[in-house]
């Protein structure tokens, strides 16, 4: 034994050992790189091997192969070049690198290699692919997957290494080099000891060739699986705003790929998917038992959820499963209680024992589960104890000399700041009714020993997890910032979702702007905590003060900023911007005594460029950010148009496939009586959910649906849709009325009122439930036609609106011409703070009035506008104020009316 002993501790035979094993992780790292060019680029895989290349060749320096370390060293450049920022190589990228792993051995270390490449990479794979829980270990990701992780700042084509053939020459496979010469004193030269652990980290078997099977943490990554809803835009808006980087899954194969290759901090999976929470919660528990962070995993269900769902969810490792909500606000809230029960200060457990033995023991397994543990072991002492510790749970014995368990609970259970502190007692005592004594005098639960350890650990862990998230629930959620014109990002998230329900969402001004502090981490590096906290509140405040009365700003993530503008045209919004830029530029901030200068970045999105739902507008800004960061950019980038994905040619063949699959979608928004009455009415929504997730509205689908010929199936599709939603309500006995527009075209088109009837009598609905909305500007345009239409409707019985109105001699000449029933006023009517529009209103609804048509005011956003136009004698409105456009028609008229 002693002469073994002696033989592992030579420094000289360790040193020997580690030389010989030299070629054989070299060649086994060799090995992953010639597998890694051959097939799919994986960055993960090369982030692995040039971490693994760099620490070889520090060990290699270190028992002076430094012919080899200069070689690894040449490999992980190379590498590097390529993961900073992510790009993927071409062929030729990729023989320079196959060439560079052939230069690491020379002649005579062929046959280490040649040890080294045994094994079989095909067999392992079929090994590892049979270990198939739900999803294969080892499957492919897809085509370009890498993308999602790669800088849009960066040009995503495949690229040639600029630096290997300089590599190369600057380090030529050179003939056994002589020792270099030791570093200088201040840098003290690494162990053995060092060096050998630094070769074993650079791992031989097949895990290390498997990159596949092992998952990367990230510890800001949400991945969110969700629909084509005004709820799943909203979620994803405030995962961003919450500091979280979204990956943009593509459906249920997306996230299965994400999860076997990344351990994401969280997962949210939306109702539409409610049927794989199995599938996806096993690869959830698989990435949670190979990842050291934790994943939370929070799953929304369409349905009222009954046991059965429950326990499928929890099986599944679900930490939420709950009905979705109607605002994304409720599902943040879990997420925030989530996190501060696992993210706060570790759990404080106090233990009164007198037992010495017995306090040790349950001390010393709480410590070593993590937590912060403090035994008592005379009663005397605990109050006092208490207010120095203040603990998250109380381990009490029952049985102890002078005062028993009872009597201390009743007395800590006195001070207010104990009275849901959970107590739990240990005690050897069987006797049951002692038991429930301790439980009615305070007590939270009663554990009997001797009880062990993993049953301990759970008891404690559930119980102050419990608590801590019912006492984040009762403390109402602090501002992030008290500054004047800061919002929270769930208010800015509202009304952005307001806005993009709008009809002229995607023609009117303004847009949404992210900003970023450039050089964050840097700062971050060379400020404390409390100084960069400082510096970003100053910040917050410079940015707040300088903004337009009709913006919101929000914070968004650590660094970050949300600027929602309702009004300015892009050219002023870019001014804007700009003028922000350099106003901070001019500024400093942080401590007086030690002033910093920064700069911010910013992405713009007017609302024409991605205005058909928030995911796809908060997408355009964050790329144009990540354009912004690019080396050679202004720090200012506006989003514009990708007519592959958001031109006219793309809409029309989203619209194409829509009228073959009928997978058009409408929403409802309530119109509702200022003057008392609670008659159902709607006005009925067009949108157009696309592929690639983004979801059209009518402003942006109707002007191509007209300059592609298609705008009449288009009409007659939303007006057979609204028909059968009203027959529907019928045979519930709801009378609904739905307000639904139809173009100029369809108005036009010869066999328009025939069409209506036959739909009409094929369904046997009264006409009047429906009123067709045609609009100003067309019916001026085309004054005959529109009258013959509007009498052919009224004929049949058909209610008619007239939209866009406005006061002056054309719309008096319209009403003397038109029977409509409905008069629908532009939106410029809803600025009350102008008194000539505002006596303009009155007149025009008196001449409304005079007609004996009802004047329906849309558009309504605020309560004070509301108020404005009652005033004004307006008879029904329509807007935000009133609710949200929704897929459902569930509304309380009358009290909404009243």
């Amino acid at each position: 034994m002693n002469a073994l002993s002696s033989r592992h501790h030579d420094p000289d035979q360790r040193r020997e050992s580690l030389v010989q094993q030299i070629p054989k992780r070299a060649g086994a790292l060799r090995r992953r790189g010639e597998q890694l060019c051959q097939n799919d680029w994986d960055i993960n895989a090369a982030l692995v091997l040039a971490e693994d290349a760099e620490a070889l060749a520090s060990t290699c320096r270190v028992l002076q192969s430094t012919h080899v370390a200069a070689r690894l060293e040449n490999v992980a450049e190379c590498l590097w070049d390529l993961l900073d920022p992510p790009v993927i190589p071409d062929e030729d990228a990729r023989r320079d690198i196959r060439d560079l792993l052939l230069a690491l051995f020379e002649d005579g270390d062929a046959a280490a290699v040649a040890h080294a490449d045994t094994g079989s990479w095909a067999s392992l794979q079929a090994q590892v692919a049979e270990a198939d829980n739900g999803y294969p270990l080892l499957t492919r990701p897809p085509a370009e997957y890498w993308k999602k992780f790669a800088d849009p700042g960066q040009p995503v084509a495949q690229v040639r290494l600029e630096s290997t053939a300089s590599a190369r020459q600057e380090a030529p496979t050179p003939p056994p080099a002589p020792i270099e010469a030791p570093p200088p004193p201040s840098t003290p030269e690494p162990s053995v000891e060092t060096a050998s652990r630094a070769l074993h980290s650079v791992t031989e078997d097949a895990a290390a060739e498997a990159p596949a099977a092992e998952v990367a943490d990230v510890h800001n990554l949400a991945c969110h699986l969700g629909d084509h809803t005004a709820l799943s835009s909203d979620i994803d808006l405030q995962l961003r705003a919450e500091g979280y980087v979204l990956d943009r899954v593509r459906g249920v194969d997306g996230l299965k790929v994400t999860l076997s290759r990344l351990a994401p901090a969280l997962i949210v999976l939306g109702s539409a998917h409610s049927a794989v929470i199995e599938e996806i919660g096993a690869l959830v528990q698989s990435a949670r038992a190979r990842s050291k962070q934790r994943i939370i995993f929070i799953a929304l269900s369409a349905q009222s959820i009954d046991l059965a769902a429950r326990l499928r969810a929890m099986r599944s490792g679900c930490d939420v499963f709950m009905v979705e909500p109607e605002r994304a606000d409720e599902v943040l809230a879990r997420v925030r209680e989530l996190k501060v029960a696992e993210d706060a200060d570790p759990y404080r457990i106090m233990i009164v024992e007198d037992d010495r033995s017995q306090a040790l023991f349950a001390e010393s397994i709480l410590r070593k589960n993590g937590m912060q543990a403090i035994a008592v072991g005379e009663a005397s002492l605990v109050l006092d104890k208490l207010d120095e510790f203040h603990p998250d749970l109380i381990l009490m014995d029952l049985n102890m000399p002078v005062c028993d368990g009872m009597e201390l609970t009743a007395l800590i259970r006195e001070r207010e700041a104990y009275i849901s502190t959970p107590i739990v007692f240990l005690s050897g005592e069987g006797d049951t009714e002692k038991h429930f004594a301790a439980l009615s005098i305070g007590g939270d639960d009663f554990l009997t020993k001797p009880i062990a350890p993993r049953h301990l650990i759970a008891a404690v862990k559930s119980r102050v997890k419990r608590a801590r998230m019912v006492d984040s629930r009762r403390r109402q959620k602090p501002a992030r910032e008290a500054v004047k014109g800061l919002h929270d990002s769930a208010q800015l998230s509202r009304r952005l979702a307001e806005m993009l329900a709008m009809e002229d969402a995607a023609t009117r001004a303004g847009g949404l702007v992210h900003l970023e502090l450039a050089d964050a981490r840097e700062l971050s590096r060379q400020l404390s905590g409390r100084a960069m906290q400082g510096l970003l509140e100053s910040l917050t405040r410079h940015l707040a003060s300088r903004i337009g009365a009709n913006d919101m700003l929000a914070r968004c993530g650590e660094h970050g900023f949300l600027l929602l503008n309702p009004d300015r045209a892009t050219p002023a919004l870019e001014t804007l911007v700009n003028d922000l830029r350099e106003s901070i530029a001019a500024e400093s901030f942080g401590d007086a005594a030690a002033p910093v200068h920064v700069d911010v970045l910013a992405g713009i999105c007017p609302f024409n460029i991605a205005a058909g739902d928030a995911k796809a507008m908060i997408d355009s800004a964050e790329e144009a950010l990540l354009a912004a960061r690019a080396p050679g950019s202004r720090g200012v980038v506006v989003s514009t148009r990708d007519e592959g994905t958001g031109g006219s040619a793309h809409i029309a063949d989203v619209i194409r496939h829509a009228l073959n699959q009928s997978s058009f979608r409408v929403l409802f928004q309530p119109i509702i009586s200022l003057q008392g009455d609670t008659e159902e009415q709607f006005q009925a929504l067009l949108r157009l959910p696309a592929e690639d997730e983004r979801i059209y509205a009518a402003s942006e689908v109707i002007p191509v649906a007209e300059e592609v010929g298609l705008i009449a199936e288009v009409d007659r599709w939303m007006i057979q849709s609204c028909l059968n939603t009203i027959a529907e309500h019928l045979r519930e006995g709801r009378n609904l009325r739905l307000f639904v527009s139809q173009s100029s075209s369809s108005v036009c088109a010869h066999d328009a009122i025939e069409w209506m009837r036959g739909a009409l009598d094929s369904l046997r609905i009264p006409a009047n439930q429906i009123s067709i909305e045609l609009r100003m500007s067309d019916a001026s345009a085309a004054l005959s036609p529109f009258v013959g239409y509007c009498l052919g409707m009224k004929q049949l019985g058909v209610s008619l609106t007239l939209s866009g109105f406005e006061a002056g001699e054309q719309g008096s000449e319209l009403l003397r011409h038109l029977p409509v029933d409905y008069v629908k006023l532009s939106s410029r009517y809803t600025r009350t703070n102008d008194d000539a529009i505002r006596m303009e209103l009155r007149r025009l609804v008196e001449l409304a009035h005079a007609n004996e048509r009802l004047v329906i005011a849309p558009r309504v956003e605020e309560a004070r506008v509301a108020a404005a136009l009652w005033s004004s004698g307006i008879d029904l409105i329509q807007g935000n104020f009133v609710r949200e456009a929704a897929r459902d028609t569930t509304f309380d008229f009358q009290m909404g009316s009243a």
